[in-house]
């Protein structure tokens, strides 16, 4: 198997597989399904962003076989792919560990009974509760013991295994993204131990901080602390935060909910958790910024939290991989962050009065970025070379590299994207927003009036990155750009996450 140079790469934490378990046969509530259908658009939009800026999607083992969000939207990417540009491979897999995508499979499937360090599935709950689902045990696991037997199984279902054989058959011949080793030499466990000391680097950082920040850190520790990530078995698997299980080694058989106090204070610790996990998995592949995100959620409120959270998270793992401080200093002034969202969907009030209205928006919406994805993966497969001249696409990134200050960085980035833009048509918008923003837009015009979805990323490596989130604190970017006030006048925000683009081993 070769490797991947790394260059021209991308990690997405909207991928992670806990965000979005597979629903079941009995289905899933309207609010739960307007939720999934906003984070698959965040998807689609990142995924977006990322060809947009010339880069490859690069996917953790894990995450390529068990995260319904990835494989949903990985099976309609590549669906277009195929009809737009064969040869263009938009999404890269990172192994750890094993020497293919089927050995990591067979590896995380052979976990699915290890009572030590047992494997849970978000996308097949039927491996650890077949009864809950009428099944056999012993033929689930008997069929969990090879791929192709699993995917010929009669529970998993068409969409299941058709995602997996296609996501299979798309990374069997394409060059892996080689692993490193993490610089922190803690694990998921131990950061969160030490994150409770006393003498925490982080705690010691957040007393410097204003008050909304020092109070989600005080709930925040107080929280972990009552799980206690020091004892055998906590925190091993982090899907069990989000089940009404009793929580490992808890003598009351009490839930994660119950022990924190409140749903609003477990969502903190699963922000928290998320975001140190992921850091750490972004630092293996080592050669790859990272886009951290929240959840998609409706509240400003909750999202700011939850935003204070996920610093405080990527400040952890810089401590614990003793690098340079991260988080702001106390002099640094907070702004409005949801001015300027990482993600967000807006809707027109006046025209979606009900709610098949408002699907109709978001089947246009999904189906414009399906045309768009197919658009620029075409003008990505211009490549040029052997003799031919290059492709408009792949000249304005070269000139955006070749650039020697930021002014001329700056002129060249915003000329590449107003070629992305000539390339989205009438299914989307791109262009700069303040210095290094970066904004794409996905525009839907069904009969119910628009529905728009956008992401706003501070540019990765255009400048030195900056402390100052996106998200946690007032973004480094002036409050005009891409999105005109004609464009967004009269919309309201359906939902929104906050976050930023990072360089987890801080190049």
């Amino acid at each position: 198997m070769t490797f991947s140079g790394g260059q021209d790469l991308q990690y997405l934490e909207s991928l992670d597989s806990v965000r979005m378990p597979w629903p079941g046969p009995t289905g899933i509530s309207d609010s739960e399904r307007q939720r999934r259908d906003d984070h698959e658009l965040q998807i689609f939009v990142e995924v977006l962003m990322t060809l947009a800026l010339g880069r490859d999607v690069v996917v953790p083992q894990s995450y390529a076989f068990d995260s319904t969000g990835f494989l949903s939207v990985a099976r309609t990417v590549l669906q277009a792919r195929n009809r737009a540009a064969i040869d263009e491979h938009p999404f890269r897999i990172h192994l750890f560990g094993v020497d293919s995508f089927e050995d990591a499979i067979a590896n995380m499937l052979s976990r699915t009974f290890d009572e030590n360090r047992p494997f849970f599935s978000n996308l097949l709950p039927e491996l650890h509760r077949p009864e809950q689902y009428g099944l056999d045990p012993s033929d689930v696991r008997w069929q969990s013991e090879s791929l192709d037997r699993l995917l010929n199984s009669d529970w998993i279902g068409v969409n299941r295994a058709q995602a997996l054989d296609d996501i299979r058959a798309e990374f069997r011949a394409l060059p892996r993204v080689r692993a490193n080793p993490p610089a922190s030499p803690l694990g998921l466990g131990g950061l969160l131990a030490s994150a409770i000391e006393e003498t925490s680097p982080m705690g010691r950082a957040a007393q410097s901080l204003p008050e909304s920040f020092r109070e989600v850190h005080a709930e925040l520790m107080n929280a972990i602390r009552r799980l206690d990530p020091t004892r055998s078995q906590a925190f091993n698997e982090r899907s069990r935060l989000r089940t009404r299980d009793p929580w490992p080694n808890d003598p009351d058989r009490r839930t994660p909910e119950e022990i924190v106090g409140s749903k609003s204070t477990l969502d903190l610790v699963i922000e928290f958790v998320d975001t140190l996990y992921n850091a750490i998995v972004a630092d293996s592949i080592g050669i790859a910024p990272a886009t951290f995100s929240t959840d998609v959620a409706v509240g400003n409120r909750v999202l700011i939290s939850r935003a204070i959270a996920q610093e405080f998270a990527l400040e952890q793992y810089r401590s614990g991989a003793r690098r340079a401080t991260w988080l702001p200093r106390q002099d640094v002034s907070i702004g409005e962050p949801e001015e300027h969202p990482l993600f967000e969907v807006r809707i027109n009030p006046q025209s979606a009065v009900t709610e098949n209205q408002t699907r109709d928006e978001f089947s246009n919406l999904r189906s414009n970025v399906i045309d768009a994805i197919a658009a620029l993966l075409d003008a990505r497969a211009q490549r040029g070379g052997s003799g031919r001249a290059r492709s408009p696409f792949w000249k304005g990134l070269d000139k955006f590299a070749a650039a020697e200050d930021a002014p001329a960085a700056r002129r060249a980035l915003d000329a590449h994207l107003a070629y992305v833009a000539s390339v989205l048509g009438g299914q989307g918008d791109a262009g700069m927003v303040g210095n290094f923003g970066v904004q794409v837009l996905l525009t839907g015009s069904g009969a119910a009036g628009p529905a728009i979805a956008a992401a706003l990323w501070q540019f990765p490596g255009a400048v030195e990155f900056p402390a100052i989130a996106i998200g946690a604190v007032a973004p480094a970017v002036a409050q005009k750009g891409v999105e005109s006030v004609r464009r967004w006048q009269g919309t309201r925000r359906r939902a929104h996450a906050l976050g930023r683009v990072v360089d987890v081993m801080g190049h």
